[in-house]
């Protein structure tokens, strides 16, 4: 089926895909079938013990011009004493992922990527993060029905209200709203909070000029598992943490692996 146009202006909007070579550094390069193509996925071993089994799988989904191969080690290195193994995808018309970059695919792509992982993880468990537009993503997976372990957000946008604010000045008033129209009943991210019941840790930059923190708020306010809130009072939305900021996320990321993993002896 053909996009709208007003289905190609949010996808234009809102989306920054690129095709050229990133340095991958010490990651993996997969490919999981897609369509007539594949998606890439890049994948990364955090380990205390190389040579056995990881313990935890994590699945990233970056930002809207993010790409995997420059994912780092995160939250595995906040846990040395687990062996992670970390999977962080290029959707359609990112990197070496095939199709053209759309949010109509988002879901389906996503559904995709955590089926891998699980099969891969053979029951161990699944922690799903995301970043800004990845968090739409982390959020569909959390509503489903066979949800990850839990969640780590950064930054979450509830695509429709964002629409609203960030252009409502830009376009008419009612072309606003059929662009908003575009976002599919599923990427929905304050319905998908208020239907997640795992754990998850928010971070979330209180000077954000991309997703405005009233906008992240109705999400954190939605979300009806458990969860700590880190609110970034002087971050935009690319802003690194504080070294003050950093100890209250390594406590938020301690607590959330007792909510995932026995305490190893």
């Amino acid at each position: 089926m053909r996009p709208t146009f007003f289905g190609w202006l949010a996808d234009r909007l809102i989306l920054c895909p690129t095709r050229h070579p990133v340095d991958a550094a010490d990651k993996t390069r997969r490919l999981i079938p897609y369509g007539a193509g594949a998606l890439e996925v890049w994948t990364q071993r955090v380990a205390a013990e190389p040579s056995a089994a990881p313990d935890l799988y994590v699945l990233k989904f970056p930002g809207t011009a993010g790409r995997a191969e420059r994912s780092t080690s995160h939250p595995a290195d906040a846990w040395p004493e687990w062996n992670c193994e970390l999977w962080t995808l290029n959707p359609p018309g990112y990197g070496g992922s095939t199709g053209r970059a759309s949010l109509r695919t988002m879901a389906a792509v996503a559904d995709i990527a955590l089926a891998q992982v699980r099969r891969q993880a053979a029951g161990r468990p699944i922690l799903v993060t995301g970043n800004s537009l990845g968090c739409v993503s982390a959020l569909y997976l959390a509503a489903s029905h066979h949800p990850p372990a839990a969640l780590i957000l950064r930054n979450p946008p509830p695509l429709r209200e964002v629409i609203v604010e960030r252009f409502g000045r830009r376009f008419w008033q009612l072309g606003v709203h059929w662009l908003a129209r575009q976002i599919a009943p599923e990427l929905d991210a304050i319905r998908n909070a208020a239907s997640a019941t795992i754990p998850a840790v928010f971070l979330a930059a209180q000077c954000d000029r991309i997703v405005p923190p009233q906008c992240q708020q109705q999400i954190i306010d939605a979300y009806t598992g458990p969860k700590r809130v880190l609110r970034l009072a002087q971050a935009d939305h690319h802003t690194l943490i504080s070294d003050e900021e950093a100890e209250a996320y390594r406590e938020s990321l301690d607590w959330l692996r007792r909510q995932i993993m026995p305490v190893r002896p």
